[in-house]
This record gives C-alpha cells, sequence and structure tokens, in this order.
C-alpha cells in the first residue's frame, strides 16, 4: 500500500486527478454551517462531468478533507495521476450538486414524532 499525501499550508479544497483523458475533480463544499460533503466528478477533459458522487455529511471541513485524500490515495493507486497546477473546471456544477445535498436535508431531518392518540390500536 502506498501513501500519498498532498502538501500544502492552506487546506485542501480542490483536487484534480487524470489518466489519459479522463479527468476527475474533487471538491469539498459546505452544506450548511457545520457540515461539509465531499463531491467527486469524472468525465473526459475539456466536457462536463459524465458521472458524480456524493459524500458526507461531515461535521467538519477536516473530515471532509480526509476523505478527500483517502479518495485520492485510492485514485492514484488506480494509475491516475495528480495535477495540482491544473485548475478546476467544474467547481459549479460542484457546488450546483451540494445545494441539492442541502434541500434534501432539510426536506428530511430524520425527526418523526409519534402521536399515540393520532393512531388506533391494533386488536
Amino acid at each position: 500500500m502506498k501513501l500519498h499525501y498532498f502538501h500544502g499550508r492552506s487546506p485542501l479544497r480542490a483536487l484534480v486527478l487524470g489518466r489519459r483523458e479522463r479527468r476527475v475533480e474533487l471538491h469539498i463544499k459546505n452544506v450548511s454551517d457545520d457540515i461539509w460533503t465531499l463531491v467527486a466528478m469524472s468525465g473526459a477533459d475539456e466536457h462536463p462531468p459524465e458521472h458524480h458522487r456524493c459524500q458526507g455529511p461531515y461535521r467538519s471541513a477536516a473530515q471532509a478533507e480526509a476523505a478527500l485524500r483517502a479518495v485520492a490515495g485510492s485514485l492514484l493507486g488506480e494509475s491516475y495521476d495528480a495535477r495540482p497546477d491544473t485548475h478546476v473546471v467544474w467547481s459549479v456544477v460542484a457546488q450546483r450538486l451540494a445545494r441539492s445535498i442541502r434541500r434534501d436535508r432539510d426536506t428530511s431531518t430524520g425527526r418523526y414524532p409519534f402521536d399515540p392518540d393520532q393512531y388506533e390500536p391494533l386488536e
């Protein structure tokens, strides 16, 4: 197993990887005040992304960054090359995907109050 590190003083919020004409962009996006997500997109160079996957939610940017580094390490093990000097081009798409996660999260809070007086007992 190889360990891969991406050095830098600033937090890692986006990373571009590539293999031949394929491009993978990894983005960390803020979904709400304390919720972060990892958005991964792949596709051909100079075209819109063909596939996307969102991972999270994470309770801190550091957790999301750790997930980004883990995914990037796996991709490097699959013959992808890091392209730290390449600019991200799908950041608008990543933001749109993060907003859809926010909408889905707001509509499903996971709270299901039970009122026993509302239902008749089973006989």
